[in-house]
């Protein structure tokens, strides 16, 4: 009989109805490794012998942990960045309502921006405008109650019933919102199905570089695994089928200002969660939860002191990733309205450019409530 192959695997996922109790429904994940596996505690007996020999050794809690790796995409990892972020997609809108267009911006008499969810960075789409060039897109630079400031230029518009201004898609901030899945590994050449059940998102991970897909770690930790010859997937919904993002389509904005010059951005997300035993289970019976951490680093050449002096004067500055789809029309906003660089060495090579590495802490943005925005175009 041939054993299996890593090519004839695949990852599934289903969140669950109760703690360890997943759903029938699942969804496939694209993915390039994972390390997903139960973990035992092992208790070796300490008793004294003349023979100087082990007695005996005991199996103790079980848990699950691990990761998979994979290539980011539009579709598929929805669910699971709203898990790692502990937040929930929404959507934001005026719905159909009396608005005026300014040179710069979008404002009404009644209502409120602010109450409706908008954000400085959003990407916003207009509709029902009398001036065919204020309908698309723009992205919001300022927001009031009464005034939505934009980054194009409009045409002087007056107020009419009937128009719209809606957020791209939905958005996504980090929140306190616990959910856990089940997570299927399918080793489809020889029916042998390891299903980890109780598993929360623990840590998120995102590299871009030069050249490179953008690529991730999602690393779960969990209640146990079992082992079947069937699938648990009573449905399996496809993964997403778009292209995975590049480093070179899209855009890099540092304290509000497009910057060409970083070299690699890499960001880590952790959520502190542990799993603690219980005296009479083999098994966590909870997932306990940590402190909310983002961190990460920004690599630019060495042009001039602007992102150096941030380091050295302490200053508070910005960070927005923008990911454009190679559709053109879709993208991934990753938006950290307020942070702070912990460091700044200078690399000074033999050959080549000289570089500058910063290290941050994104912090919490009294604006959005939140440390880290999240925003997709795809409904």
């Amino acid at each position: 009989m041939a054993s299996a192959s890593g090519q004839r695997t695949a990852l599934r996922f289903a969140p669950e109805t109760a703690y360890g109790v997943p759903g029938t429904a699942y969804q496939v994940l694209r993915f390039t490794d994972t390390s997903l596996n139960l973990a035992k505690e092992t208790y070796q007996s300490n008793e004294i012998r003349a023979d100087r020999q082990t007695a005996d050794l005991r199996h103790g809690m079980r848990s699950v942990g691990g990761d998979f790796s994979f290539e980011l995409s539009r579709g598929t990892f929805d669910v699971l960045l709203a898990a790692a972020l502990s937040g929930t997609w929404r959507t934001v809108t005026t719905g159909a309502a009396s608005l005026e267009a300014e040179a710069d911006a979008f404002v009404r008499d009644s209502g409120s921006f602010l109450e409706d969810g908008f954000l400085p960075g959003d990407m916003v789409t207009a509709t029902g405008f009398a001036e065919a060039g204020n309908n698309g897109r723009a992205k919001v630079v300022a927001v009031s109650a009464l005034r939505l400031e934009v980054d194009r230029a409009l045409t002087v518009d007056a107020a009419a019933a009937g128009r719209t201004v809606a957020m791209v898609g939905q958005r996504l901030a980090n929140g306190t919102e616990l959910v856990t899945f089940g997570l299927e590994r399918a080793f489809t050449d020889i029916n042998q199905f390891l299903l980890y059940r109780g598993c929360a998102v623990d840590s998120l991970s995102l590299s871009v570089a030069p050249g490179e897909i953008v690529t991730g770690t999602m690393g779960f930790l969990g209640k146990d695994m079992v082992q079947a010859t069937a699938t648990h997937a009573a449905t399996l919904a496809p993964a997403g089928t778009g292209s995975p993002f590049d480093a070179f389509t899209g855009a890099l904005y540092e304290g509000g200002q497009l910057v060409a010059n970083v070299t690699a951005v890499e960001l880590e997300i952790a959520n502190g969660r542990s799993v603690q035993g219980v005296v009479g289970q083999n098994s966590p019976q909870e997932i306990h939860e940590g402190g909310f951490l983002v961190t990460g680093s920004l690599s630019a050449y060495f042009k001039d002191a602007v992102l150096l002096n941030r380091f050295i004067n302490e200053e508070e500055s910005s960070l927005e990733l923008l990911l454009e789809d190679v559709n053109g029309t879709d993208f991934h906003s990753i938006r950290f309205p307020r942070l702070k660089y912990t460091g700044g060495d200078v690399d000074n090579p033999r050959e080549g450019p000289v570089t500058v590495s910063l290290p941050f802490t994104a912090l919490l943005d009294a604006t959005s409530g939140a440390t880290i925005l999240y925003q997709r175009s795809n409904p």
